[in-house]
């Protein structure tokens, strides 16, 4: 409210009229002011002066034109509990100041003795400070004062049976044909008929869509906007003052070029009210949208949800980012997960509903009920953009990311060409652990097509282990041990130990040719205490020869391990402390196992092996039981 006043004190201030509490007032004297600013016309500052045997009626009419300016929402109450104003704090200062037009007259004592029943009649000596209403507005300020009282009220929309009967008498007396300056709402009271045009809304819509042009700039660079252009309609039907009502602003000119082609629309069949032909306010609503020949070409909209129009949408968006640059890997994937996602739509079963669901989707059940895609042929459409991926020679994280997802699209295409089968997957600089091996494969291979494999819970922790337990190992300078070939009798184990707080450690058993050798790394990190980035990192490395008995205690806590029995990996979410990595690998094969809730079987292990180093790594002791 407080926002709204402030609107009107702006008008009085460009008029250069004060507030009524700055002007004296004597002990025989009372004023009365009407400050009052209808929309797309000339605020009207209207004033009584009754002194003595004396009733004197001035008036002003603002230069600058209500619908020109568009205040902001900051404004400072001032103790008085009026709104001060200053220019600066509305959107632009060009609007023109001072007065258009202005006279006096004396009042006849049954002109005045009128204003004073009404005053009387709605108790206006008691009114409150101000009420209003939201959507369309007159605002106005009704002052009185006298020695006694002083009273400012505000008001958006006036009550026709009270304090509007005091402006229709005080316009009245200033200019009969003032009234027919105001814009009536469209469609408020059952009485107002609002203009329309020749032919309809249809024939609006037709009108304007034959004469736009989008704005070059704007087709430039693929953006789309809903402008809104307000106009008036004058009493012969003509199209009066035209302005943008668009938000948010947009300075691609498209409301300029909604407002030109308003500006060419024939006459529209006026508004009346009560029968009266009257000025009204009206408005226009344009979507530009982009041509259908730079739109996504894969699939056909099927738009019959809210959830639709969002997904296609981001489809929209994602295309209009590769027709600026074909060759953008990351919106090229998203587009793939875009349409992926839509696959997946169809074949997952519907979940009941649940408390959250009834919050977000409310009355818009239609779109959570909604299995049908968005395309016709999602599947085909994520497959190509995944394949565009995979061609680019993607990080080794993003063939991770991938690598399910394209496996089930193919399945369910039926098609034999992988394009991951050709890469050296498993062999990526930097990836220690095979991706595949943490991933629960179905036992007849089919993945299934109900299942959001990019982001399902078994291979995103998968690409954690892929990506954390390497990123240390590549720095220990730890060779890749799941893709080594060995001959019978040789063996390598690793045990690799990564703890919240203190440094990695890289425990590596080698037996070759009889002899094993105990290999241990130690990677210590600096970082810098106040941005908390990597500074350095350095490795204490050292070896030393196990003896025969050594290494049969190792293959005893070995076997107390059981490794051949255990899953490839354990995780338990919200546990801190550390994670194991136990790999061997033999003649037979690779085998390897991860854990952040080590037992005492693999406890025993790691504390052996500390002991053997000779390093003070009792830290290691203090994870897992």
């Amino acid at each position: 409210m407080n926002d709204a006043v402030g609107e009107v004190v702006f008008y009085m201030r460009l008029a250069g009229v004060a507030p009524l509490r700055d002007i004296p007032v004597g002990e025989n004297e009372c004023l009365l002011r009407l400050n009052y600013i209808p929309k797309f016309a000339h605020p009207l500052f209207i004033q009584v002066r009754q002194k003595d045997n004396r009733i004197l009626l001035t008036w002003q009419k603002g230069n600058a034109l209500r619908g020109h300016v568009e205040h902001t929402e900051h404004m400072l109450v001032t103790d008085t509990g009026l709104v001060d104003v200053t220019e600066n704090e509305y959107y632009g200062n060009e609007w023109e100041k001072g007065i258009v037009d202005s006279g006096s007259r004396e009042l006849f004592p049954f002109e005045w003795q009128q204003i004073q029943q009404i005053l009387k009649d709605i108790d206006f000596i008691h009114y409150p400070s101000c009420s209003g209403c939201s959507g369309f507005r007159t605002p106005y300020i009704l002052e009185f004062k006298d020695n006694k009282n002083s009273i400012s009220y505000y008001t958006e929309c006036p009550n026709s049976k009270k304090e509007n009967r005091v402006t229709e008498l005080l316009v009245a007396l200033v200019d009969t044909d003032y009234v027919d300056m105001v814009i009536n709402r469209t469609g408020g009271a059952k009485s107002t008929i609002p203009p329309a045009f020749p032919g309809g809304e249809e024939a609006c819509a037709a009108f304007i869509q034959k004469a736009i042009h989008y704005p070059p700039e704007a087709l430039r660079d693929l953006e789309e906007y809903r402008a809104r252009v307000e106009f008036v309609v004058e009493k012969d039907g003509s199209i009066g003052l035209v302005k943008d009502g668009s938000w948010p602003p947009s300075d691609y000119g498209f409301a300029d070029e909604l407002i030109r082609v308003v500006k060419t629309m024939p006459k529209w069949v006026p508004g009346t009210e009560k029968g009266k032909t009257v000025r009204c306010y009206a408005y226009v609503y344009y979507q530009f949208v982009l041509p259908t020949d730079i739109r996504p070409q894969y699939g056909k909209p099927i738009l019959e949800t809210n959830r639709d129009k969002r997904s296609w949408e981001k489809i929209e968006a994602c295309h209009r980012k590769l027709l600026q640059n074909p060759l953008d890997e990351n919106s090229i994937l998203w587009m793939g997960k875009y349409y992926y996602w839509e696959y997946l739509l169809a074949n997952k079963p519907l979940d009941t509903p649940t408390s959250y669901d009834s919050i977000h989707y409310k009355d818009d059940w239609a779109s959570y009920y909604d299995s049908t895609p968005v395309v016709s042929q999602p599947c085909d459409s994520a497959l190509k953009y995944f394949y565009k991926v995979l061609d680019m020679h993607p990080k080794a994280e993003t063939l991770i990311d991938l690598y399910l997802p394209v496996l089930q699209l193919e399945q369910q295409l039926r098609r034999a060409h992988n394009p991951l089968a050709e890469l050296p997957f498993d062999t990526v600089e930097g990836v220690h652990f095979p991706f595949t091996y943490f991933i629960d494969w179905p036992k007849d291979g089919v993945l299934d097509t109900a299942v959001d494999y990019y982001v399902d819970a078994s291979a995103s922790h998968s690409y954690f282990w892929v990506n954390f337990f390497s990123h240390d190992l590549t720095k220990m300078q730890e060779p890749v041990l799941f893709d080594d070939t060995l001959q019978e009798g040789e063996a390598i184990f690793r045990f690799s130990f990564f703890p919240s707080f203190h440094p990695p450690v890289a425990f590596r058993v080698v037996k070759n040719k009889g002899e094993v050798t105990l290999y241990w790394k130690i990677l210590l990190t600096k970082y810098d205490p106040k941005t908390w980035k990597e500074i350095s990192t350095t490795v204490k490395t050292g070896h030393r020869k196990m003896t025969a008995a050594q290494y049969e205690k190792l293959l005893q806590y070995m076997e107390a391990v059981r490794l051949d029995e255990l899953p490839r990996s354990v995780y338990v979410m919200m546990t801190d402390g550390a994670q194991w990595v136990i790999e061997r690998v033999t003649d037979q094969g690779f085998k390897a196992h991860f854990t952040n809730v080590a037992g005492k079987s693999i406890q025993q292990v790691y504390s052996f092996l500390a002991g053997l180093s000779g390093k003070k790594l009792e830290y290691v002791e203090k994870y897992g039981f």
